[in-house]
């Protein structure tokens, strides 16, 4: 399962201002559900990805990755499309009401 997300910041380890423990890069993503977390890079795409890509995020293991970067039109439309389901269901489950929960008469037990 993979989801697309907006790449908002890149994390490697040749930036001076980070100290790293290893020579892994990470990417701070926005997701289409307004979600942001940091995942991953994978080492073939550490050199290519870049801030404001669309990439697809391996969802289907434990340790999320970005796999793929989708630019140009491709891009666009895939997050349009996302974002465009997201925003249909936003109203929907705001109007659901939450159930409440019965209220039991005190018995005077004496």
């Amino acid at each position: 399962m993979f989801h697309p997300g907006r790449v908002v910041s890149i994390f490697g380890p040749r930036d001076r201002s980070i100290e790293s423990a290893d020579g892994g890069t990470q990417a701070m993503l926005e997701m289409w559900d307004d979600n942001m977390i940091t995942v991953s890079v994978d080492p073939h795409l550490t050199e290519k990805v870049k801030k404001d890509d669309i990439v697809l995020v391996d969802y289907s293991t434990p340790k999320l990755n970005v796999m793929k970067i989708l630019r140009g039109e491709l891009g666009k439309q895939t997050w349009k499309k996302y974002k465009e389901r997201f925003e249909k269901r936003k109203p929907q489950q705001m109007a659901i009401p939450m159930p409440r929960p019965k209220q039991q008469s005190e018995q005077y037990v004496g």
